[in-house]
């Protein structure tokens, strides 16, 4: 019994730190962001587009906080989707991030990829173009703006089943014809 007991404590133990860091916001120690990634992942996209006569996509800091957060949320609850546990969906996450405030168009997109292991950003990009739905997303013409978010953890949760884990998410916006502030106001 007391070692019932012993186990059971040094669990709760365990898991009050980690419930509290979540509750807080704050990010765990064991997730990584690889910036380095992020940028290879853009210019692999802007490479494509490019040699496709598309417009090359600039970064967003909104759209790049959007899709690290939802990377990060991932390896870290361990879920893969586009909508949020909670029912959030894609866009009303991004919107938090990537205000339509201001703007009379605005519209978004996302492409998510998961994988174990080192992964390259030639090779991610290219399963999207693999798959028609992600495909057309990033060769949508319209689009202006990205963020890329790229989030690694040696030991993710749920449907990553306790191993290495690495999470891009890419988010695709344009925003067009600034709103008079007279307009906003009213």
């Amino acid at each position: 019994m007391r070692l019932v007991l012993l186990a059971f404590a040094l669990a709760l133990l365990a898991w009050l730190p980690a419930a509290a860091q979540a509750r807080s916001g704050e990010r765990p120690r064991d997730v990584e962001r690889r910036a380095e990634l992020e940028r290879e992942v853009l210019q692999e996209l802007n490479r494509v587009r490019s040699a496709r006569g598309l417009t090359p996509l600039r970064v967003a800091a909104g759209l790049r906080a959007a899709a690290f957060a939802h990377s990060e949320t991932m390896v870290v609850e361990g879920f893969f989707s586009h909508t949020r546990p909670d029912g959030t969906p894609f866009h009303e996450r991004i919107r938090r991030f990537y205000t339509r405030r201001g703007w009379s168009s605005w519209s978004v997109g996302e492409t998510l990829y998961a994988a174990s292991g080192t992964q390259h950003a030639r090779a991610i990009v290219a399963s999207w173009l693999a798959s028609p739905p992600h495909r057309e997303i990033i060769l949508a013409p319209g689009w202006r703006d990205a963020g890329i978010g790229v989030a690694y953890r040696s030991s993710a949760p749920g449907v990553f089943g306790g191993r290495e884990t690495l999470v891009v998410t890419a988010a695709f916006g344009i925003r067009e014809s600034r709103v008079p502030v007279a307009r906003l106001n009213s």
